[in-house]
């Protein structure tokens, strides 16, 4: 059966319900069904042991084998992104060679039962063709195959086949296999959701570190600009004032081109530091929003670097939240400071595109391009590159770059915005 059949069961004991004591006047219908709660009961204690996902899954096919007294059994979850089947757990003598097998939908006994949603019961020989393969093979006698489904989502499917001693599958067994089922998805997805919440967990506690060195890299840049512009500046001032005073004693004429210089001193220093407090956070970023505040930056960026830098606006003009606005205005002067520093390109572009529900920032340039693998293994080491992704990642968005030696190169930003 494909990859619905596989590996061996760890025991070959197998679970029999217990035969009625004599005396024992309790219907057959009523014996089954407490045998069933009790299966069911034993079923969810332990696949509920634990929360780690490999650990749930192995439980619940070790339950599923011994309760049917199955040779083999195997469980295929879905994958979110490319769809198909895989083989996660497996018992009986081929479950070292279907492990981690993939499967597509629709094909074989599993790809079906997770298409469809429909649990199947098979026994001896078959001649559907859909599952024509699994009739060629010798070693599958009679099997049970359902969908692992929650709240209308198929999961993944389970599969047991060949049970022990001569027996065969019943429509019993199938009904209870599908009432496992019910149990083993909601640990399955309980499982999931734990892991996803540690994963996210160890995100938030490195994006939090990250951050922390962030804001002590632009504290830092920061006193730098301030040293080396208004500082200055108004240092040079001081000492043409300390000069003026002398002169007004002694040569009040010369005094008239001290003062001059003084003033021309102050004003620089007055430029200098609203430059530093655009960076820092544009006032036309809160009056009239992001792409106002981009063109403007774009300006200075190629007055003062000399590369011309582009700017295009696509999907409607609608303001973005303040945080969204504030972060994409910070990763594009990241993005393009590594432009005037890595790139030698003699022209840049800014596009930022409005969708319905997700916004992109595009930076690209016509400079020398990267090598992208080379840039990934060094991405822990390039502290510009690294920010962009951190800043992506905090506003719940990602980074993609994409560019090739003597190609150029374009970063973009996806950010949801519900």
């Amino acid at each position: 059966m494909e990859s619905t059949l596989a590996t061996p069961h760890p025991s070959s004991t197998p679970r029999v319900p217990c035969a009625p004591t004599a005396g024992d006047v309790t219907p057959p219908s009523a014996r089954a069904a407490s045998l069933r709660l009790s299966v069911l009961l034993d079923v969810a204690q332990a696949i509920n042991s634990t929360l780690e996902p490999r650990e749930v899954l192995r439980h619940i096919l070790y339950q599923a084998c011994e309760i049917f007294s199955a040779e083999s059994g195997s469980i295929m979850l879905r994958n979110d992104d490319s769809g198909e089947l895989q083989v996660l757990a497996a018992l009986g003598p081929r479950a070292e060679k279907v492990q981690g097998k993939q499967l597509d939908m629709g094909e074989g006994i599993a790809g079906w039962v997770a298409l469809h949603g429909e649990p199947l019961l098979l026994h001896g020989t078959m001649t559907d063709p859909r599952f024509k393969r699994v009739c060629e093979r010798q070693d599958v006698r009679d099997a049970m195959c359902v969908p692992l489904r929650i709240e209308g989502q198929v999961l993944g499917v389970i599969s047991v086949s060949n049970p022990l001693g001569g027996r065969s599958f019943t429509n019993e067994d199938l009904e209870l296999l599908i009432a496992l089922s019910n149990h083993a998805a909601i640990a399955i997805r309980n499982a999931r959701s734990f892991e996803r919440i540690q994963r996210q967990g160890n995100t938030l506690e490195r994006l939090l570190t990250e951050l922390r060195h962030a804001q002590e890299e632009e504290r830092g840049r920061i006193a730098l600009q301030l040293h080396d512009g208004p500082a200055q500046t108004m240092y040079a001032a001081l000492r043409n004032l300390e000069t003026a005073r002398v002169l007004a004693s002694r040569n009040p004429d010369a005094m008239h081109d001290v003062l001059d210089e003084v003033e021309r001193g102050i004003r620089a220093s007055i430029s200098e530091t609203r430059s530093v407090m655009i960076d820092l956070r544009p006032l036309v970023l809160d009056d009239v929003g992001l792409f106002p505040a981009l063109k403007q930056y774009a300006r200075q960026f190629e007055e003062r670097h000399g590369i011309p830098t582009e700017i295009e606006r696509r999907g409607p003009d609608r303001r973005l939240p303040g945080v969204i606005e504030s972060s994409l205005y910070r990763i594009t002067q990241e993005a393009l400071t590594n432009v005037w520093k890595h790139a030698a390109a003699s022209q840049a572009r800014v596009t930022l595109e409005i969708r319905p529900r997700s916004c992109v920032l595009e930076i690209s340039d016509n400079g020398k391009g990267c090598d992208l693998e080379q840039a990934a293994a060094e991405e822990a080491e390039h502290i510009g590159l690294r920010s962009l992704r951190e800043r992506s990642e905090l506003m719940g968005g990602y980074l993609t770059i994409e560019g090739a030696p003597g190609g150029g190169t374009a970063v973009r930003v996806h950010v949801p915005l519900e």
